[in-house]
């Protein structure tokens, strides 16, 4: 049983427990569950995976690639950039595979290769922390909160900004001696799955009532086949409600500690390095009001251990034995502490400014 599958399943029998003994009614989900995270995880995995199969996402990466010998330093800001619009596992779900295929054209030193995908799967992770639909996290703290989704992408910057100076000196700019020789013919029907993502963002955003465009999703769903990730979307449904059967029994108080903006980011990043950044996020989101420091450190406190993030473990599913686990955490956990105390130094002369202004109208 793979380390993904076996945490899931572990939320999963928690979650089942609490209902099994009545501290959690099966009609309480209702209110209990933050429906509009699931509607939204949901309608996003449909269209994104039919993109991803019809091969519209490779025709993308590819006419972007063409433009660029610099492969390494191209492969990783289109990462950037992709999982902040389709999610950081769907991107690798396209990059990984991707960057295999165009190595067998550039060449690439093996070493080179490790490293590329091994910054593939940081980037994912720091790339999609910018919008409030690049990963799991964000997407249940953009509901959970009721933040505007312009706010949200403008506290985040700074986040992306000390990211990319963090991973920046360590990735390699060199020219590969290889011509990107591949062909995807353009399909017309990648316009209607471009018009529905539209619809998906509009529904996300609030825009547009979800169940609106459920017949069309299940539609699409059926017609093309679409594989869904039914365990993921459960045990984020039960993460739900194992967090509110923690607070039934008293045991949630337990994670609250008085803390600063700084402290309760490193305190979100540690707790993912320990049980993942998405159910930290829905932990900590019911003990604390200010979303912002959570966000900095559930997203931080993806890169670091295997089970951070859930990107983590698709890199290395993905890199088809390229990476060994040893360099993987090594780098994960390098970047993590540089970036956190990246944040940490903009967090504290945030606050001294603030506190200066202040002063100042006094």
């Amino acid at each position: 049983m793979r380390i993904d599958t076996f945490i899931f399943l572990m939320f999963i029998c928690i979650g089942m427990l609490l209902l099994l003994f009545g501290i959690i009614k099966p009609i309480e989900l209702l209110h209990i569950v933050e429906w509009k995270t699931i509607f939204s995880l949901f309608y996003l995995m449909v269209i994104v995976n039919v993109m991803r199969d019809t091969k519209f996402l490779d025709y993308i990466s590819l006419k972007i690639l063409k433009k660029s010998n610099r492969i390494f330093i191209a492969l990783i800001f289109l990462t950037l950039f992709l999982s902040a619009i389709i999610t950081n596992d769907v991107s690798l779900f396209v990059i990984i595979p991707l960057t295999l295929i165009i190595n067998q054209y550039a060449n690439m030193p093996l070493k080179d290769l490790e490293k590329l995908i091994i910054f593939e799967g940081i980037a994912a992770n720091i790339g999609s922390a910018l919008t409030p639909i690049g990963n799991p996290q964000n997407l249940f703290l953009y509901h959970f909160y009721n933040i505007g989704a312009l706010e949200f992408i403008i506290n985040m910057l700074p986040f992306e900004v000390f990211g990319i100076l963090v991973i920046l000196p360590f990735l390699e700019f060199k020219r590969y001696d290889a011509k990107v020789d591949i062909d995807i013919e353009f399909k017309k029907e990648w316009i209607i799955y471009t018009a529905i993502f539209i619809l998906v963002l509009l529904c996300v955003f609030g825009f547009l009532e979800f169940l609106y465009i459920l017949p069309l999703i299940l539609a699409v769903m059926i017609y093309k086949r679409v594989r869904v990730d039914w365990l993921f979307l459960l045990t984020f449904i039960f993460l739900f409600v194992d967090i509110e059967g923690l607070k039934r029994i008293g045991i949630i108080d337990i994670f609250s500690i008085k803390c600063d903006e700084i402290m309760l980011m490193i305190y979100s990043s540690l707790l993912s390095q320990i049980i993942s950044n998405v159910p930290a996020t829905v932990l900590l989101s019911n003990l604390y009001s200010n979303w912002l420091p959570i966000a900095y450190g559930v997203n931080v406190g993806g890169n670091g251990t295997l089970i951070a993030s859930f990107a983590n473990l698709v890199t290395l599913r993905l890199s088809d034995k390229k990476v060994s686990v040893g360099r993987f955490l090594l780098i994960g956990m390098m970047v993590y502490v540089m970036h956190l105390l990246a944040l940490a130094a903009y967090l504290f002369c945030k606050v001294g400014i603030l506190i200066k202004i202040l002063v100042n109208k006094i």
